[in-house]
């Protein structure tokens, strides 16, 4: 055995790596639901004791992100720090959101925490940039909440790339279509929610999008690839694919992005 490979073994041991993976969800449950298919799907494994431990919280009870951040109403940081100490408590090292508005949030967090959180957002842009490589617009598809804080704007724009967004009419159906009463928080994925968001979808590659963000984790159990004609990017699948890597993992070579 080389040298090499006895000191990796030693590291793994003393690492106690893989890692466990700590998702802080609820927000919504099914967006959390899938995140962890996903991590689940994009593992190459052949039997149960090669996949990774994941601690999996769904608070939905956290309040609404993009009602605080524009409505001034009630914070979820505290929530949100209550959800981290218990999967931190419970041996999560590596913790992710799969809420892209609760990602404002993220600096808070981890000054409070010793795990570390995995953003994906920036993991979403560098995908982007290395995978898309003549891409320079995007449209992103977004609450309202996530839109205001840039975020997203702000991490492609480090990648050189433009991120376009929705008129205000265009805002207004996608906020119909993830928070109306026939939306996709209520259980609609079909029909009206799929309707509204390929308007806005519409509208952005008029704009000189070239790909379009599902920048909300329920868009995409509304939206899917069959139904644009340009790429559609999705945090959801990225974000799970880095997750295996950082843990230790084995990726699947082909994604699975349902």
């Amino acid at each position: 055995m080389s040298a090499n490979k006895i000191r990796s073994k030693s590291l793994t041991k003393k690492l106690n790596w893989p890692a466990t993976i700590g998702i802080l969800g609820g927000m919504g449950p099914e967006a959390t639901a899938r995140f962890f298919e996903l991590i689940i799907k994009n593992t190459e494994a052949f039997k149960d004791q090669e996949h990774l431990k994941i601690i999996v919280l769904s608070y939905p009870q956290i309040p609404d992100r993009t009602e605080a951040i524009l409505r001034k109403a009630e914070n979820p940081l505290p929530y949100l720090l209550e959800g981290h100490k218990l999967l931190e408590k419970a041996g999560a090292r590596l913790i992710v959101i799969p809420c892209m508005t609760a990602h404002y949030f993220l600096p808070w967090l981890k000054k409070k925490s010793q795990a570390k959180f995995i953003s994906l957002i920036e993991e979403t842009a560098g995908w982007t940039k290395s995978s898309l490589t003549r891409i320079k617009k995007v449209g992103l598809l977004a609450t309202e909440g996530t839109i205001s804080t840039g975020l997203f704007q702000k991490a492609f724009k480090t990648k050189n790339i433009q991120v376009l967004i929705p008129s205000l009419s265009g805002q207004k159906k996608i906020m119909e279509a993830v928070y109306g009463k026939k939306g996709i928080k209520a259980g609609f994925i079909k029909g009206q929610p799929r309707r509204l968001l390929l308007s806005v979808a519409e509208e952005l590659l008029e704009k000189g999008a070239e790909a379009i963000i599902a920048g909300c984790t329920e868009i995409p159990l509304a939206l899917n690839q069959k139904d644009l004609p340009v790429p559609l990017i999705d945090p959801m699948v990225i974000g799970a694919r880095a997750i295996i890597i950082k843990a230790g993992g084995n990726l699947r070579e082909t994604p699975y992005c349902s």
